[in-house]
């Protein structure tokens, strides 16, 4: 045997206690930085988790408290909406004098209302929002709710404010990076925890155990482990879209590197024509209609003055986002000309992934598996944060007593 044989046994086991030194201080720094951001940052995610998980069933929830003016009752099976001019007509007679519309809102269902936007100035000049609620059968208006009265951000209708407490932590939109900040801190931390309980080849049942005899401290951190793994995409998905919207400029920017964006042409304005009034809503959405066949119109904005245009939102069969459609057609109000449309079919790679984040942040891509799955994700910041700021002070107790 030579010096060299013996050399390569004698190598190889100095060489495996320094790697798995190195190993353990790896270790050691990934938990202590999971552990420092989840304790410091996640505090703001209980709350932001808790808002997205009230926020993901809104619709539903305000619905069933609001039924008198959220539903409507069709006469029949086969009972089809009131023209468009019709409602619209109705909505304007109801409106305060001053009053500006803005957007008309299609329902999501047979059993629902349409609803149009408005502004408003009150007597200390202050923009006020509407939302006028119209039956798309009787076309009667069953009742009007105030949205927001000027800067305010907790003072609004319930929904908007928890909106707003879900997306700047009522500190206006000009600093949602106060939640978008920690996030980005956040999402490493989150996938630093899947890294530090990823099991070895033959131990994913033992991944997912949870010790009922033993001691307190074990089942916290079983507890904290296991709903962390079992949660863990849908919150790094949640974390991940909602970067998006916070930096959407940077996000685009970020996308562009990859894929083509396109921006609709500003300055598209109406044609005024002597001695002609516009075409009207349902024109409109004829126009749209035979743009695009088969679709289903979510929304219209309205023009302001006499250059302002109809937008005419129309969702297709699979689309991923079930409130707004994302086939837009752009139309002189006075020509009936479309002036811009926006179609979905040539989407190119970037714009079809920037259209699935809000479907897949509210979770209304999968109907209401997504929305329960949200709910749930929504949930398990708190309890995470419980769990793991147990843990943290049962293991403080122990190295001051120690100690």
């Amino acid at each position: 045997m030579t010096n060299d044989t013996i050399a390569a046994p004698r190598a190889a086991d100095e060489r495996a206690p320094a790697e798995m030194s190195l190993r353990l201080r790896a270790r050691r720094l990934f938990l202590a930085f999971h552990r420092w951001t989840g304790l410091i940052l996640g505090a703001i995610f209980v709350v932001v988790g808790l808002t997205g998980a009230l926020l993901s069933f809104a619709p539903q929830i305000d619905a069933a408290l609001h039924p008198e003016l959220l539903r409507s009752a069709p006469p029949s099976a086969e009972a089809r909406f009131a023209p468009l001019d019709e409602i619209y007509a109705a909505a304007i007679a109801d409106l305060p004098r001053g009053a500006t519309p803005s957007f008309l809102a299609m329902p999501r269902s047979r059993e629902g209302v349409v609803s149009l936007s408005y502004r408003l100035r009150d007597a200390d000049d202050v923009t006020e929002t509407h939302r006028l609620f119209i039956d798309p059968y009787t076309i009667k208006v069953t009742g009007d709710r105030a949205i927001k009265k000027g800067d305010d951000e907790i003072r609004q209708f319930f929904f908007n404010s928890v909106r707003s407490l879900h997306y700047t932590l009522w500190q206006g939109s000009d600093r949602s990076w106060l939640v978008g900040g920690p996030a980005l801190l956040l999402l490493p931390s989150m996938l630093l925890g899947i890294v530090l309980w990823w099991p070895r080849p033959g131990q994913w049942r033992l991944a997912f155990a949870i010790k009922r005899k033993a001691s307190a401290d074990r089942r916290i951190f079983d507890l904290h482990r296991v709903v962390g793994a079992l949660i863990a995409v849908v919150l790094c998905c949640s974390l991940t879209t909602g970067c998006f919207f916070v930096f959407r400029q940077q996000g685009r920017d970020l996308v562009r590197l990859v894929s083509t964006l396109r921006e609709a042409p500003r300055g598209l304005a109406s044609r005024p024509i002597a001695d002609r009034d516009p075409i009207g809503l349902d024109a409109a959405l004829g126009v749209a209609e035979r743009r695009f066949p088969g679709a289903a119109p979510t929304g219209f904005s309205l023009p302001a003055n006499e250059k302002g245009v109809y937008v005419v939102s129309m969702r297709a069969q699979d689309e991923p986002n079930h409130a707004n459609g994302r086939n837009r057609v752009t139309i002189d109000q006075f020509s009936g000309q479309i002036l811009f449309t926006e179609d979905r079919a040539n989407f190119s790679a970037g714009e079809r992934f920037l259209e699935w984040l809000l479907p897949l942040h509210s979770g209304e891509a999968f109907g209401l598996a997504g929305q329960a799955v949200i709910l749930l994700a929504g949930l398990a910041p708190a309890f995470l944060y419980v769990t793991g700021f147990l843990r943290w002070r049962r293991q403080r107790g122990r190295r001051a007593v120690s100690a």
